[in-house]
């Protein structure tokens, strides 16, 4: 292999740890985000619990 496509492998290498590292940076920003999200429709889904009761209405009633 000539010293030139030895050059070329390393830097491809190079690239592709990089963007790895960059892949697995943002997955655990999704996975925050998806928490977050998650806790707000949580909260959405208790405020409407309490409006239902507070209203009177139960799911039974829906059915």
């Amino acid at each position: 292999m000539t010293e030139e496509k030895v050059a070329q492998l390393e830097h491809i290498s190079q690239l592709l740890i990089f963007q790895i590292k960059n892949v697995h940076k943002l997955i655990g920003k999704a996975w925050y985000e998806l928490e977050i999200a998650r806790g707000d429709l949580r909260e959405i889904m208790d405020i409407c619990e309490e409006w239902e009761k507070a209203k009177g209405f139960n799911q039974d009633q829906r059915e």
